[in-house]
């Protein structure tokens, strides 16, 4: 299976920083952020190449340049595909002659770093797409979530029967959400393709498409199948969306790393 990597955007939450590097490239522990996704990612066995959509100016070919002759170290092949600037639908929908438009595909957005289990997700997901077709249903894809997070802060519970008195306290919890969490990790079958092709105008597609709002939020009222995958309560997950935000949770940052390192081991 192929995976696309986004790794283009403005990075406008990033700024200073992303005028200089685009955020894929910060570097977490010696290494950018994308380098540590392809090399995770690539120890599974039905990953069959990348896809990389990013930009081909200046800022881009940061990217372009640091994978030029890694296709042997890393083992699988590594394309390139140029970011548009037509938002994060249209980075997909860039890369379609890339992917093969009856192909099912990984989209993995370059900034986030988690010890997915691939092949569990891969298993899930033909499973799906099976059962899918066997009712005759539209089918779609999986979206990557979890269901609780470490909060940020210590939590409290005050006695009911005494004002402000605390009775138990606990530092940065696990909490369960009340909705789950996307992760920006997606599973999609070639029905993706054939839903913009009919949904959008291809002026649309070319100005700008948002993955989240023109995409999948419209796909469950239409009856197409768009699933949910948790990721374990004990797996960690990161957005790093800036070096400070990194240096901030740097444990956490530190945590997944070694988390991402310990599921390698298991693949080889």
């Amino acid at each position: 299976m192929k995976v696309v990597l986004i790794a283009g955007g403005s990075g406008s939450r990033a700024k200073p920083f992303s005028q200089y590097t685009p955020k894929p490239m910060f570097s977490l522990d010696g290494r950018p952020i994308i380098d540590h996704i392809i090399r995770y990612v690539a120890k599974f066995p039905e990953v069959e190449s990348f896809i990389i959509v990013c930009e081909f100016d200046d800022h881009g070919k940061q990217i372009i340049n640091y994978f030029e002759g890694k296709e042997k170290i890393i083992g699988k092949k590594i394309v390139f595909v140029e970011d548009k600037k037509n938002g994060t639908g249209g980075a997909i929908m860039n890369a379609e002659a890339e992917i093969g438009r009856d192909e099912s595909f990984i989209v993995w957005f370059a900034v986030n770093i988690c010890a997915l289990d691939v092949s569990s997700l891969i298993k899930q997901f033909n499973f799906l797409v099976d059962s899918q077709k066997k009712h005759g249903k539209g089918f779609i894809g999986m979206v990557v979530t979890r269901d609780y997070r470490r909060e940020e802060t210590g939590r409290i519970v005050c006695d009911p029967n005494e004002t402000n008195r605390i009775v138990e306290f606990t530092e940065k919890p696990f909490a369960k959400l009340d909705l789950p969490e996307t992760l920006g990790i997606y599973i999609f079958d070639s029905t993706l393709f054939s839903y913009v092709h009919e949904h959008t105008s291809g002026s649309q597609i070319g100005s700008s498409i948002d993955l989240s709002f023109d995409i999948l939020a419209k796909l469950p009222p239409l009856g197409f199948g768009l699933y949910s995958y948790p990721i374990s309560k004990n797996v960690d997950w990161i957005d790093v969306e800036s070096p400070v935000y990194a240096e901030r949770n740097k444990e956490l940052v530190k945590k997944v790393l070694t988390q991402m390192e310990i599921k390698e081991k298991q693949q080889i």
